[in-house]
């Protein structure tokens, strides 16, 4: 059986890493000041990075309070468990995460005369499709050993 709580750190490690990312570059960017397009490009990217940090700090006390709660977090019935829930969660996500990509598409392409509008909604798309290779690889993992 895969380690749900193992799961979850490298969840939180790369989510942690692509979140400052985010938030460094687009911040950078947005202070660069190369047009309109570049600046909403970035605050986007800095707004979802920020967004995704806040996450991280949650999701790891939830999990402490979670394995707090069991005598025993590595008995075999509350793994299964763990893991039903980790892997439901993170499809989940992936259904939102498309969504993110169509909606920030779709709004690029309705924008595209505004290069502010058009910026911030091409960030939308870049940080949807990230999360949605990176919960899809979590999820599907998550059910293997």
């Amino acid at each position: 059986m895969p380690d749900p709580w193992a799961r979850q750190d490298a969840l939180a490690r790369s989510t942690t890493v692509w979140g400052a990312a985010s938030v460094v570059g687009g911040l950078g960017l947005a202070a660069a000041r190369r047009g309109p397009f570049a600046t909403a490009f970035g605050w986007q990217n800095a707004g979802w990075g920020a967004v995704d940090l806040a996450i991280v700090v949650v999701a790891g006390r939830l999990k402490r309070r979670r394995m707090a709660r069991v005598p025993d977090p590595y008995a075999p019935d509350v793994l299964a468990a763990e893991s039903r829930t980790l892997r439901r969660v993170l499809w989940i996500n992936v259904g939102l995460d498309a969504g993110y990509v169509a909606g920030g598409a779709a709004l690029w392409r309705w924008r595209r005369g505004r290069p502010g509008p058009a910026g911030a909604s091409a960030g939308i798309v870049v940080q949807g499709a990230f999360l949605l290779l990176h919960d899809a690889h979590h999820a599907y993992w998550s059910a293997r050993r």
